[in-house]
């Protein structure tokens, strides 16, 4: 006899394993086995704003197993007495996992671009956590997995969800308030897997520092590579809302990570597979979200030690990143400001 996700959500979150994603026939060819894919142009530049200097691995610290401890301590494995599915927002378990738990096949359109690969992101993994941490700490309920779609000239291959408080432009909320929202919301960025492929997320997860910057006088800096422009595009994504901490997928391949307060350090996983177990991409999602909420058992930031504070600015809008985005006019009249 099978069972409801809510009869044993610690079982549900541990057995469920995300479905295989195969790529629509007119999608961008992959690169072979073990090659990244050359293809991860995002423009972005050396900036003297930007305050990343190094990045630590969380694998001295047994990082697994104190996700497995936190769901077995905070996820229960009786009934809650309620539906997989909530009547009235629509949110519900969405990731199949027989043959103990009765939860039907979610298909999705096999994805040719980056829209496409969105609903296998937003209806799969985010939806089961939200509908987990909506059962389990109602006063959560107003927080959402929200697509941040960006318009931009990386956008087509490079966009973010954000787990974070919707407000309304009007809403009467101070600008400390804000900050506080983004202190507790996480930044989800994906890219589509021709473009971060398995040695590309690797090669992410396995850098450890970030060149400074030049400024004029010295000698040409050299141009970002891609994994250090990926890291810029997720600190710049990061620090615009105040968010510390992240998700970087592709789907197939996932890395958790957090920035300092500082915001000159980041601490990022291992690689994580879409199909791989304790945890499970869903456990770590979970896990991932009561630590940037700072619910019971939560995960703290590391500390940097003498990291001097950081003053939030807007981050200027240039000639060069006027033109990256083919508006031609527009960077003229910006250039003659």
């Amino acid at each position: 006899m099978t069972a409801r996700g809510t009869d044993n959500l610690r079982g549900y979150l541990r057995e469920a394993t995300l479905p295989p994603m195969i790529n629509g026939a007119t999608a961008p060819k992959m690169p072979p086995p073990g090659h990244k894919s050359h293809q991860n142009h995002l423009h972005v530049r050396p900036q003297e704003w930007r305050r990343l200097e190094s990045i630590y691995s969380f694998n001295n610290i047994a990082f697994d197993d104190l996700v497995v401890n936190w769901i077995d301590s905070h996820i229960p494995d009786t009934s809650l007495g309620v539906e997989d599915a909530d009547p009235v927002t629509g949110e519900r378990l969405t990731i199949p996992c027989p043959p103990v738990f009765n939860i039907p096949p979610h298909d999705e359109r096999r994805p040719t671009d980056i829209l496409r690969l969105s609903p296998w992101i937003d209806n799969l993994p985010l939806m089961t956590v939200q509908r987990t941490i909506h059962l389990l700490y109602p006063e959560t309920r107003p927080w959402a997995f929200d697509l941040k779609f960006e318009s931009d000239s990386d956008g087509k291959i490079f966009q973010h969800f954000m787990w974070t408080l919707s407000l309304d432009d009007d809403e009467n909320v101070s600008q400390a308030q804000r900050e506080e929202i983004g202190r507790k919301s996480i930044v989800v960025a994906f890219q589509p897997p021709w473009i971060l492929s398995s040695a590309d997320i690797h090669e992410f997860a396995k850098c450890r520092s970030f060149p400074p910057f030049l400024g004029p006088g010295n000698a040409f800096p050299t141009p970002l590579d891609s994994k250090e422009r990926l890291w810029a595009k997720i600190w710049d994504t990061c620090v615009a809302t105040n968010t510390p901490w992240f998700v970087l997928t592709s789907y197939s391949h996932w890395v958790f990570g957090v920035f300092s307060s500082g915001w000159t350090a980041a601490w990022v996983t291992a690689v994580c597979d879409f199909d791989s177990y304790s945890p499970t991409v869903i456990e770590w999602l979970t896990f991932w979200v009561a630590s940037a909420m700072r619910l019971k058992g939560w995960r703290s930031i590391p500390k940097v030690r003498d990291e001097p504070p950081f003053v939030p600015s807007e981050i200027p809008c240039t000639v060069y990143d006027t033109l990256s985005g083919g508006t031609l006019e527009s960077a003229l009249a910006l250039f003659l400001l």
